[in-house]
């Protein structure tokens, strides 16, 4: 046993004394590339001081059934299992990598037992036993490299989770609000659609009375049939529509409803304020991944050149062999192996390359990810202003109209015009409804998408 205890305290010792000497590094220096940031949002309107949004933003539309809906979806949505399930692999591969940066210890034993036919005497038992140890030293760092690259790969795929959550929810409340704008575009529609066939049958009773000609009554037929053929596409909609939130619940769409009281008050539409510019770098999970890749980048880059030193390791080993009757024996041996590149073929000069261009593409990526970040918060600002403007606008549009088809009314049974205004204030008043039901979900759609671009109230969890 006393050579078993020098052999390990030997080789404990060289570990300690290679964790020690391992403190070099051929990672670059890391610097976040630049990008112009601008002070404010051009579209801000005046509300771009710092704000918080909560983490269930959803919740300032003040709709109960979309906050059962979303509930739902965060915890049965697949694609976002499909995330949870990617942090597991990455996870795995981090600690597959640190493994790199242990000992690593192996034993094996054996036994046999034998027998002579000549006589009992003739039985022997053997046994026996090995324990080794071995030990890379990172000498320059290599491991530690790959270990902080998988390290940033790992956080990455937190960051794509985190992610890939907020798409689900921006998906969720798009499809939810997309879907009682379809039912009240379909409310318009037969509303119009009874009052065309009102007008038909006023329409019918003057023909068959001799008063007008047959031109009028095919055109209102034509009319009534129109606003018919529209009704079927927009039930399709609104089926294919709660077909696809059905799926986004993790759901098969077969008997799915989305149940609303009619008497409900529509959602609200909240006020949000954009914050600084600046501070859109950590608040987007796809940014902090994109960045998060960058850093994996840089690091194999410094595995890539340690690549070109030599690797030094040190092996030790005991070994036990007991043969009955005759007892013990005890061999322990220290070894170290250096191993040096001398020529690789440029296989080392092509790695490297490849980690540094690969290095670059990401931080293409990065500085592209965070524009576009930028361009998203300004397009739903915009879209958000706009869309407000042009509501207020079709509103007054669609009572003006209301007015015109009930004076058009009016006056093709005094007799005073011809049945031609009559049509054209039909068509008006339906289409300046429907159309401002449209610009009404183009609101809420960009009130979500801000939200989204905004990072949805996403905090990191390392909170670095």
């Amino acid at each position: 046993m006393t050579k078993v205890s020098t052999a390990l305290r030997t080789t404990v010792s060289m570990i300690a004394l290679a964790a020690t000497l391992s403190a070099c590094t051929m990672i670059p220096d890391y610097e976040r590339p630049a990008i112009g940031v601008p002070s404010a949002y051009s579209n801000a309107n005046g509300a771009a001081g710092d704000t918080m949004i909560a983490a269930d933003w959803w919740k300032s539309f003040n709709d109960p059934v979309l906050d059962a809906i979303m509930a739902q979806a965060l915890t049965s949505n697949l694609d976002i299992a499909a995330a949870l399930a990617r942090i597991d692999q990455a996870q795995g591969s981090l600690r597959a990598t640190n493994s790199s940066l242990l000992p690593q210890v192996d034993a094996s034993g054996n036994g046999s037992r034998s027998e002579s036919s000549n006589n009992a005497s003739g039985t022997s038992r053997r046994a026996g036993g090995d324990l080794s140890v071995s030990y890379a030293l990172d000498l320059w760092g290599q491991y530690r490299s790959q270990s902080e690259a998988s390290d940033q790969s790992y956080r990455a795929s937190q960051f794509d989770h985190d992610a890939t959550v907020l798409l689900v929810q921006s998906s969720v409340a798009n499809t939810y609000f997309t879907i009682l704008n379809l039912r009240e575009r379909l409310a318009i529609s037969n509303e119009s659609l009874v009052a065309a066939r009102e007008t038909l049958k006023l329409v019918q009773a003057r023909y068959d009375y001799g008063a007008i000609s047959a031109l009028d009554l095919s055109q209102q037929k034509g009319t009534v049939a129109s606003i018919e053929a529209g009704i079927p596409s927009l039930e399709d909609q609104v089926k294919s529509n709660v077909n696809a939130l059905a799926i986004l619940l993790g759901r098969a769409p077969e008997g799915y409803a989305v149940t609303r009281d009619a008497e409900a008050a529509a959602p609200v539409l909240p006020v949000i304020a954009a914050g600084q510019p600046s501070s859109l770098l950590e608040r987007r999970p796809d940014i902090r991944r994109a960045e998060a890749q960058l850093l994996s980048a840089n690091a194999n880059i410094g595995a890539a050149r340690a690549a070109f030193f030599p690797s030094l390791n040190l092996t030790a080993s005991q070994s036990v062999d007991w043969i009955a009757g005759i007892g013990t024996s005890n061999g322990s041996s220290i070894a170290a192996s250096l191993l040096a590149p001398i020529f690789s073929g440029g296989s080392l000069e092509g790695n490297l390359q490849s980690t540094k261009a690969k290095k670059a593409e990401l931080a293409a990526n990065y500085q592209k990810t965070v524009l576009t970040s930028f361009g998203e918060v300004e397009n739903a600002m915009s879209s958000a202003d706009a869309n407000a403007r042009r509501e207020a606008s079709l509103t007054i549009a669609a009572t003006e109209a209301r007015k015109a088809y009930d004076l058009s009314q009016a006056s093709y049974k005094a007799g005073a015009i011809d049945f031609t205004s009559v049509l054209d204030a039909q068509r008006n008043w339906l289409s300046a409804r429907d159309t401002r039901a449209q610009a009404q979900l183009a609101r809420y759609t960009a009130a979500v998408n801000l939200f989204i671009a905004l990072g949805g109230g996403w905090q990191s969890e390392s909170g670095s």
